[in-house]
């Protein structure tokens, strides 16, 4: 189940977060592979992502599917 699109407010230094076809489309491919990494991604994770490893940035696409997780900066 991918998280409905939130926003964490528009202050400075606040991230937008979206849910983006882009990156549930790589989180599906990634699924089908069984492997994680996609050229669309930033960041690819099995499981849930690291916090730590995810920049202060103003929008961050997500996508989800299975257990795969595709962050697109």
């Amino acid at each position: 189940m991918t998280p409905a699109p939130t926003t964490t407010g528009n202050a400075p230094g606040t991230t937008t977060w979206v849910t983006s076809p882009e990156a549930v489309a790589a989180a599906q491919r990634m699924t089908a592979a069984r492997a994680v990494g996609d050229p669309v991604c930033s960041l690819s994770a099995v499981g849930q992502p690291n916090p730590s490893l995810v920049p202060q940035v103003g929008r961050i696409g997500i996508g989800h599917y299975g257990d795969y997780w595709c962050l697109i900066w």
